[in-house]
C-alpha cells in the first residue's frame, strides 16, 4: 500500500505551459469521473473554458482611455491660452464705418452749439402783486394780447370807484359854477345897459356885478383843472388795473412756467426772498437758430449767407438746412472764438431752445435747399487693400480679432470711399492695414 501512495504522489505535477484563464462565466458541472481502481488515481485539474468578454467590459475599458486623452486636451488648450496671452497683440489703428450724407462730405467745417429763439422773452408784470389766476401751461401756443395770468387787484377796483366819484362830484360842481357864471355875466350885461342907455345904474354896481362875474369864471376853470386832475387820477389806476393783467407781447409758445397762484410777483425779482421776477418764458419756435462759436483761426471759412447743415441730437435721422445770419463783431479773448448765429430755415415741432446742435458749414455754391440728401456708408480710403481688382478691410470683431472682408466701393472724395456692400455701419476696420496681418489674428486698439 505504501508503494501504491508513493507512485500516487509522484504522479502529481503542474503543467506551467498551460496557460491560465482570465475568467470563468458560469462553468459548466463537470461530468463525474468513473471511478478508477485504487492503483491508479489522477489528480490534474481540467482545462477552464475561455469565456468572451461583454460590451459594458469594452465600454469600461475605452472609459479608461478617454480619460487620460481629455486631461491632454485640456493641459493643450490651457497652455496654448496661456501663451496667446504673454504673446503681446499686434497693435492697429483703426477707423470706424460712419453712415454719412453728401453734406458730410462737402463740409468744410463743423461746429456745436445750442438752439435758441430770437424772440424769446421772460414775460412779467409792471407792478408788483400776487397771482390769482394763471391761465397758460407749458406748450401752449398763444397769440399777441393774450392774457397769461391775472395779479390781484381788488384795493385798485375799489379805489377806481373813489376816484369816479370824485371826477362825478367835481363835474356837478362845475356844471354849477358854469350855470352861476352865467347868471354874474348876465347882470354885468344888464348893470352895462342901464348905466349907458337909462342912467338908472350906477358905476359902483357895474363894477361889483363885474367882480362877481370874474370869480364865477375863475371858480370854473379851478373846477375843470381838478375834474382834470381826478380824471388823470382814475385814469392812472386803470392803467394799474389793467398792469395786473400780464399780456403775451407776441406770437409764441409758453416754454416755462415761473410763478403759480398766490406766489408774488416783483419786477426785478431775483428769487423766492424778493418774489417772482415773472410769469412764463414765452419764444417763437418759427425763428429758431443755432448759437456757436468758431475760433479765430477758422472764421475765414464763414460769411454771412452762407448755405448750412443743422443736425440735432434730440431729432436723430433728421437734417434741417440753415444759412449763416449773423457773425457778431466781438471776439472772446479768454476762448480765442467769435459768436456765429446760424438760422434754421426749415424748423419743426421738434425743435425748441437749448437743444444741443452740430453745423456743418457748407461751400456756398451747394444749394442744400433744393437738393435731397441721401445717405451711405463710408471708410477712409487708407484701410482699403487692393488686389486683382478685388478691394477689401481687416475687421476688428469684438474679440479683437481681425478678419479680411471683401467690399464693394465707390469713390467719394480725396480721402473716403462709399462702401457698397460687404460692412455695417458701427464696425471697426483697421486703418494702414501692415502685410504681416493675418485671419484671426488678435489685435490691440488705442482707447
Amino acid at each position: 500500500m505504501s508503494s501504491s501512495l508513493k507512485e500516487d504522489l509522484a504522479s502529481l505535477k503542474i503543467d506551467r505551459n498551460r496557460s491560465r484563464p482570465t475568467a470563468v462565466a458560469h462553468p459548466q458541472p463537470q461530468p463525474q469521473p468513473q471511478p478508477q481502481s485504487s492503483s491508479h488515481v489522477s489528480y490534474r485539474p481540467t482545462s477552464a473554458k475561455t469565456v468572451r468578454r461583454g460590451l459594458g467590459w469594452r465600454l469600461f475599458s475605452m472609459s479608461l482611455w478617454l480619460i487620460p486623452l481629455s486631461i491632454l486636451g485640456v493641459g493643450t488648450y490651457l497652455v496654448r491660452d496661456q501663451v496667446a496671452k504673454i504673446r503681446p497683440a499686434t497693435e492697429v489703428k483703426f477707423a470706424t464705418v460712419q453712415e454719412m450724407t453728401d453734406s458730410d462730405i462737402d463740409k468744410i467745417l463743423s461746429a456745436k452749439g445750442y438752439l435758441r429763439s430770437r424772440n424769446q422773452a421772460e414775460v412779467g408784470a409792471k407792478s408788483p402783486g400776487r397771482v390769482e389766476r394763471m391761465l397758460v401751461e407749458e406748450g401752449d401756443r398763444v397769440i399777441p394780447g393774450q392774457i397769461l395770468a391775472v395779479l390781484e387787484h381788488n384795493d385798485f377796483k375799489a379805489m377806481l370807484l373813489s376816484k369816479k366819484a370824485s371826477v362825478a362830484r367835481t363835474r356837478a360842481e362845475r356844471n354849477e359854477a358854469e350855470a352861476d357864471l352865467r347868471d354874474k355875466q348876465r347882470k354885468v350885461k344888464r348893470n352895462q345897459t342901464l348905466m349907458n342907455q337909462y342912467k338908472t345904474s350906477s358905476l359902483e354896481e357895474l363894477e361889483a356885478s363885474m367882480s362877481q362875474s370874474e370869480m364865477s369864471a375863475a371858480r370854473v376853470e379851478a373846477l375843470k383843472a381838478n375834474m382834470a386832475y381826478m380824471e388823470a387820477s382814475m385814469k392812472e389806476t386803470e392803467e394799474t388795473i389793467q398792469n395786473m393783467f400780464i399780456l403775451a407781447p407776441f406770437e409764441g409758445t409758453v416754454l416755462a412756467k415761473g410763478a403759480e397762484v398766490g406766489e408774488t410777483i416783483t419786477p426785478g425779482g431775483m428769487g423766492a426772498a424778493s418774489g417772482r421776477g415773472s410769469v412764463v418764458t414765452l419764444a417763437n419756435l418759427s425763428l429758431l437758430e443755432v448759437e456757436t462759436d468758431i475760433s479765430e483761426g477758422q472764421l475765414s471759412k464763414v460769411g454771412v449767407g452762407q448755405p448750412a447743415e443743422v443736425m440735432v441730437t434730440a431729432s436723430p435721422g433728421k437734417r434741417y438746412t440753415g444759412k449763416v445770419r449773423k457773425i457778431v463783431p466781438l471776439g472772446d479773448r479768454a476762448r480765442g472764438t467769435v459768436k456765429v448765429y446760424v438760422q434754421i430755415i426749415n424748423p419743426d415741432e421738434r425743435l425748441f431752445p437749448e437743444l444741443i446742435a452740430i453745423v456743418n458749414f457748407l461751400p456756398v455754391q451747394k444749394d442744400q435747399a433744393t437738393k435731397e440728401q441721401l445717405s451711405g456708408l463710408f471708410i477712409p480710403k487708407s484701410a482699403v487693400l487692393e488686389s486683382s481688382g478685388v478691394s477689401s478691410v481687416w475687421r476688428i470683431d469684438d474679440d479683437k480679432t481681425i478678419h479680411k472682408t471683401t467690399i464693394l466701393t465707390t469713390p467719394k472724395s480725396d480721402d473716403l470711399v462709399k462702401v457698397e456692400t460687404g460692412l455695417k455701419a458701427g464696425q471697426r476696420i483697421v486703418l494702414i492695414p501692415k502685410p504681416e496681418l493675418t485671419e484671426n489674428q488678435a489685435v490691440s486698439v488705442p482707447d
